[in-house]
C-alpha cells in the first residue's frame, strides 16, 4: 500500500496549488467586482443630484413660463388700452379747429402736393415746366409744414389733447416696461432651456456609464462566485486526499508494527531457545525476551 503514497502526496500538492490558485483568483476578481460597485454607486448618487438639479430647473422654467404667461396677458390689457387712447387722440387731433387754419384747405393742399410729386416722377417735362413744378412743390411742402407746426403748437396748449396724450405716453411706458421684462424672461427661459438639455445630456452619459460599470460588476462577481466554487471543489477533494492520506499511512504503520512484531517474536523464539539450552545471553537479549513476554 506504500507505493500509493507518492501519487496521493502529488495528487494532494496539486489540489493544494489549486486551492491557492483560486482563492488568489476569487479575491482579484472580488476586488474587481467590489471597485465597479463602488464606482457604479457613486455615479448613481451622482445622477441623483444631476436629476434633482435638472428638475429644479424644470420647476424653475415652469414658474417663469406662468408668470411670462400672465404678463403677455397684462400687456396685451394695457395693450388694447393703450390702442384705444391713441385711436382717442387721433380722432381728438382730426376734430380739432385751428384758429386760421382750414383742415379741408390743408386737405387739399397735401393732395395738390402729391398729383405735382406724381407728374414730376412720372411725366416728360421741358425745363419751365418742370422749374415751375418744384417751385410749386416747394411752396405747398413749406406751407403744408407751417401749418402743421402752427396746428401742432395749438394742439400741444389744448387741455383735452394734452390730457390724453400723457395718457398715450403713459400707457405706453407700462406696456414698453413689459415688452422690455418679458424679452428678459425669454431670454432667461431660453437659458435654463439649454442648461436643462445639457443636463439630461450629461445625466443620461452618466447613467450610461453607471450601466456599464454595473454590467462589470456583475461579471466579475459571476467570476468570482465561480471562481469559489471551484475553490470549495478544491478544497473537498484536497480534504478527502488528505484522509485517504491519513488511512494509508496508519495501515503502513499498523502493517509495519507488525512486520517488526513478527521479526522481534522470532528474534525472542531464537534467543529462548538458547537460554533453555544455557547459552549467555547478553542484557539486550534478555531486554528481547522480557520483550516478547518470555520473562
Amino acid at each position: 500500500m506504500s507505493d500509493v503514497l507518492p501519487d496521493l502526496e502529488q495528487k494532494r500538492e496539486l489540489l493544494r496549488n489549486l486551492v491557492e490558485e483560486h482563492i488568489k483568483k476569487r479575491d482579484e476578481l472580488s476586488q474587481e467586482s467590489h471597485y465597479y460597485a463602488e464606482e457604479r454607486d457613486k455615479l448613481n448618487q451622482k445622477s441623483k443630484s444631476m436629476r434633482e438639479a435638472v428638475m429644479k430647473k424644470i420647476d424653475e422654467k415652469g414658474h417663469l413660463i406662468e408668470q411670462i404667461q400672465k404678463m403677455r396677458d397684462e400687456k396685451e390689457a394695457h395693450y388694447r388700452e393703450f390702442s384705444e387712447l391713441r385711436k382717442e387722440l387721433r380722432k381728438n387731433r382730426e376734430n380739432f379747429k385751428s384758429t386760421g387754419i382750414d383742415p379741408a384747405e390743408l386737405k387739399r393742399k397735401e393732395r395738390e402736393l402729391q398729383r405735382l410729386e406724381k407728374v414730376q416722377q412720372t411725366q416728360p417735362l421741358e425745363k419751365k415746366e418742370e422749374q415751375k413744378i418744384v417751385l410749386d412743390i416747394r411752396k405747398l411742402t413749406n406751407e403744408i409744414r407751417r401749418s402743421k407746426e402752427r396746428m401742432e403748437s395749438e394742439m400741444k396748449e389744448s387741455e383735452s389733447v394734452r390730457e390724453i396724450s400723457s395718457k398715450v405716453n403713459e400707457k405706453k411706458k407700462v406696456v414698453d416696461q413689459l415688452k422690455k421684462e418679458i424679452d428678459q424672461i425669454s431670454a432667461q427661459i431660453n437659458a435654463i432651456g439649454e442648461e436643462i438639455n445639457k443636463g439630461l445630456q450629461e445625466l443620461d452619459e452618466t447613467r450610461k456609464k453607471a450601466d456599464e460599470f454595473h454590467e462589470l460588476f456583475i461579471k466579475y462577481n459571476k467570476e468570482s462566485e465561480k471562481e469559489h466554487e471551484e475553490f470549495i471543489k478544491a478544497k473537498n477533494e484536497l480534504r478527502d486526499i488528505e484522509k485517504m492520506l491519513g488511512g494509508v499511512r496508519a495501515k503502513t504503520r499498523a502493517t509495519r508494527k507488525k512486520e517488526r512484531e513478527g521479526e522481534l517474536q522470532d528474534k525472542a523464539n531464537d534467543l529462548f531457545e538458547k537460554f533453555k539450552n544455557g547459552e549467555q545471553l547478553t542484557t539486550e537479549d534478555l531486554l528481547i525476551l522480557q520483550k516478547a513476554g518470555f520473562l
